[in-house]
């Protein structure tokens, strides 16, 4: 049987608000984990504009049976108008598959 989580990619305007939609979707059983990387330089269009920003990277692992929840939770959690949601399926370990689908379950000895 294959492996597979679910990995989704997104950036925030600082590093509380990626602090804070990690621990909330933790908190809510969501996610497994999250990673909140930065700050990094962002260069985007917006509005007919070019900007550049200083963003956190976040990244999060979940079950793939959850992404839909997840993706409806992230938005409401997020501020942006157009929030980044990359969204992907990836092979793994069967210990870590394991664990994204269900990390209470993971036996620490």
């Amino acid at each position: 049987m294959k492996q597979v989580i679910g990995i989704a990619t997104t950036t925030c305007p600082n590093e509380k608000t990626a602090n804070s939609i990690v621990g909330s979707l933790l908190t809510e059983d969501l996610i497994a984990c999250g990673q909140v990387e930065g700050p990094l330089e962002t260069n985007y269009q917006w509005k007919g504009k070019v900007l550049r920003e200083k963003e956190w990277r976040v990244t999060i692992k979940f079950a793939p049976k959850k992404r839909k929840e997840v993706e409806t939770r992230f938005t409401e959690l997020h501020p942006y108008e157009v929030p980044q949601w990359v969204c992907w399926e990836a092979s793994s370990s069967k210990l870590y598959c394991q664990w994204v689908n269900d990390p209470k379950q993971v036996d620490g000895d």
